[in-house]
């Protein structure tokens, strides 16, 4: 292991036959700066190298490929390895001795010949491979396939990008910036970023965190500029939900404190949130500067000698769980803009409908309406801020259930709670609004959106929502045609016993 550690850069360049600028370049794409040729390396860096620069040989297996067409290749394949070595061995003792028309004879046959050498050749460079590893527990294949994992590994981590393929539109070009997208991942994130050994102590902590906030910015703020228009209609139809709530004198102070919450609740559905992410991104990055500060200012004796430091504190939430949350916010701008775009018409309708909500509550106390009444306005309208957050969830409930127009799931559900709001005196406006609602649920037939329907109309199983009048008619029709049905059975049975009668011996024969 040692040997590996003080390896040079000009020892490497005889070891592996490369020029020493090569090699050193190799080394600064790989991120591992070298001052000189003099420069030592690390064991895991002359591993790297040696998957580079020794590793290549292995690939000449592909020129063999087409040998097993001729038929004197397989014939020696199956003979004994060993012979195939000392052949060459003899040839070259017998030709010196014989004449050059024989030489000239022979040469057509080295055609053959030298296929025969490159088998053992293809194999040879492996073995070479692992006679120098350090690592004497993996066979010789083993450690051929993990260092071409190693040169693998790191050219995907270096060359990865979410900009490529379908996430970049045809004939973009390539940012260097992440695209934020709905399936933004972590990778994406850390795409050509280095980041050290973050958790290992606090002052690698707090640079990483500085690092990772100021990438997502730069993802946030590339986001924002490419959608400044849509941005801007999505941010004018949600102005009036994402300002503070006024509260209203005629409320009391819990209905304020519940439609707020309702308000902001709206916002935080359906508003891209990219300000409120900011913000926090900033307020961490800001920490994060003030830590590393303190750092280059720190007390060592103190560093050292005191446990409850705060530099040394551990109530640090671990750099893997700040990323994956970090990666979520933005994930959630992206997603929340191109749900709005999808259903700008419902969400326009929600908003505005809010307001409707409370605009009639306060006419309501207004006139001094009973506590039933108010208290049942109230429990449509909770019913009306759920129906909106569950859109919010991207459901399928919000698609239309065919091709022919018809309004979708969620639309008449809205309908059906209007018109239930807007006749609330009337004693068979309930019972109407849990029969259509009852009805949406015959034509959805996903799990979820079929039992939020049930439990958004407070449906009972087994129980029939249809007009009494109707249940009534159906029921004298069924009593009617088990009458028709038990007469016409009783006809048949009298013509028959009458029949029976009047041929008494025919029945008599049949016995």
């Amino acid at each position: 292991m040692s040997v590996a550690v003080t390896k040079r850069i000009f020892q490497l360049s005889k070891e592996f036959e490369r020029d020493e600028k090569e090699i050193i370049a190799y080394l600064a794409e790989q991120g591992i700066k070298v001052s000189n040729r003099l420069s030592a390396v690390s064991e895991e860096t002359y591993n790297m190298l040696k998957a580079k620069f020794m590793a290549p040989p292995p690939p000449p297996p592909e020129p063999p490929k087409p040998e097993p067409a001729p038929a004197p290749a397989p014939a020696v394949k199956e003979s004994a390895p060993a012979e195939s070595a000392e052949a060459p061995a003899q040839e070259t003792q017998t030709a010196p001795a014989g004449k050059k028309k024989k030489k000239k004879n022979k040469g057509q046959q080295p055609e053959q010949q030298p296929q025969v050498q490159a088998q053992p050749e293809t194999e040879e460079p492996p073995m070479k491979l692992v006679s120098d590893a350090k690592i004497e527990n993996l066979d010789k294949q083993t450690q051929t396939v993990l260092y071409e994992g190693i040169v693998a590994g790191n050219d995907f981590i270096r060359h990865y990008s979410s900009n490529d393929g379908q996430l970049r539109p045809p004939g973009a070009k390539k940012s260097k910036v992440p695209l934020l997208l709905p399936n933004l991942d972590t990778w994406a994130i850390l795409y050509n970023h280095k980041f050290e050994d973050s958790d290992a102590t606090p002052a690698r902590y707090w640079n990483s965190v500085a690092k990772l906030m100021t990438r997502a910015f730069k993802i946030n703020n590339h986001f924002g500029m490419s959608h400044r228009e849509s941005l801007a209609k999505m941010r004018d139809a949600l102005v009036s939900v994402a300002k503070d709530y006024e509260p209203r004198e005629i409320f009391s102070d819990e209905e304020n404190e519940k439609f707020a919450a309702q308000q902001k609740l709206l916002f935080q559905s359906f508003g891209h949130g990219m300000g409120m992410v900011n913000d926090n991104l900033y307020d961490l990055k800001l920490k994060a500067e003030r830590m590393k500060v303190k750092y280059e200012r720190m007390n060592f004796l103190e560093y050292v000698t005191n446990p409850q430091d705060e530099l040394r504190s551990a109530d640090r939430v671990p750099f893997n769980e700040l990323l994956e949350a970090v990666t979520y916010a933005l994930r959630g701008i992206s997603r929340r803009y191109h749900f709005f775009l999808q259903n700008e018409a419902r969400i326009n309708r929600i908003v505005k409908s809010f307001f409707v909500w409370l605009d009639g509550y306060a006419k309501l106390k207004e006139q001094s309406a009973p506590a039933a009444k108010l208290e049942k306005y109230l429990a449509l309208e909770e019913k009306f801020v759920d129906l909106a957050e569950f859109m919010s969830f991207d459901n399928l409930i919000i698609y239309p259930y065919d091709k022919k127009g018809k309004p979708s799931p969620f639309d008449l559900l809205f309908d059906f709670l209007e018109a239930y709001r807007d006749n609330l005196d009337n004693p068979d406006a309930e019972r109407e609004f849990k029969y259509k609602s009852r009805g949406i649920t015959n034509i959805t037939f996903k799990p979820k959106e079929f039992v939020f329907i049930y439990r958004f109309a407070e449906l009972e199983p087994n129980k029939d929502y249809r007009p009494p009048e109707v249940i009534a008619a159906e029921a004298e029709a069924a009593a009617k045609a088990a009458t028709e049905a038990a007469a016409k059975a009783a006809a048949e049975a009298e013509a028959v016993a009458a029949e029976e009668k009047e041929n008494p011996a025919e029945k008599t024969d049949e016995a």
